[in-house]
């Protein structure tokens, strides 16, 4: 183990609070979704048909299911057990759920872009999260092995009013903030009792996609609190501001590799 990660897991005991933001340079590579034969097949077939275009989401969540990478389930264990026993909360931009499924305490996790996981009107009209239908998403398994033709699929609808149901994440017509707000509103408590603590904070894969979401508003947070010391991990925008240069440290390289070769013996 070199220095900077001997360094790094002394500061993170060290410290009374942690806080993680993954972004999206930590998601999975959504590239290898077209290197499933039968899902180019499919995009095929679909062509630009608005009608549908609907099973595309469906798909994707089956196949992140299914080709599911073991150097994922390594680095959030990794990480996992870096923050055990720690006072921590993970920010995280990325849409694969891959961390729901990490043992990680799921009341310290927030993902403001949503995911697999709900669905919701596209117009959000009530407000309000459902669960996937089943029937749909069976439908979508069997037209993918080739036994339901692709004029025989039904598109899920809303049962207020009738209108598209869309998986809970961001690029739905009316994305439905309600499905991480409770959350945020924990991870806004948790903020307020970092003031004046020790506080390590730990960003992996933070780019500048949404940066008001987590890069931002973490240097904000380093330069006000004199006892914060931050990690930046990321393949290209790994740089620190002058400003909070001395209470942080840039690193260059892929988040992934970092946990994996840094954390895991």
């Amino acid at each position: 183990m070199d220095q900077k990660m001997h360094e790094l897991i002394e500061r993170v005991q060290d410290a009374e609070l942690v806080l993680v933001g993954l972004g999206e340079a930590f998601q999975y590579d959504w590239s290898a979704l077209v290197q499933d034969t039968r899902y180019q097949e499919i995009e095929r077939e679909i062509g630009g048909n608005e009608e549908y275009i609907w099973i595309i989401p469906f798909l994707q969540k089956m196949i992140l299911q299914k080709v599911r990478a073991e150097r994922w389930d390594v680095a959030y264990a990794a990480l996992n057990n870096l923050l055990k026993d720690k006072n921590y909360f993970i920010v995280s931009l990325c849409m694969d759920d891959y961390i729901y499924g990490a043992d990680f305490d799921e009341t310290r996790i927030v993902t403001p872009c949503g995911g697999f996981r709900k669905m919701q009107c596209n117009k959000n009209c009530s407000q309000e999260l459902s669960e996937i239908p089943q029937e749909s998403l069976d439908e979508v398994v069997q037209y993918y092995k080739k036994d339901l033709p692709l004029e025989a699929l039904k598109e899920p609808r809303c049962s207020v009013c009738g209108e598209k149901l869309r998986f809970n994440q961001l690029g739905v017509d009316k994305y439905a903030e309600e499905g991480y707000l409770e959350k945020w509103s924990h991870y806004t408590k948790w903020l307020q009792g970092t003031v004046n603590k020790k506080l390590c904070i730990l960003e992996l894969g933070v780019g500048l996609e949404y940066p008001t979401v987590i890069r931002f508003p973490f240097e904000k947070i380093v330069f006000y609190n004199q006892k914060a010391f931050l990690y930046r991990v990321h393949p290209a925008l790994f740089q620190l501001g002058e400003e909070i240069a001395d209470r942080g440290l840039g690193i260059k390289e892929n988040p992934v590799d970092f946990l994996i070769k840094g954390f895991v013996k």
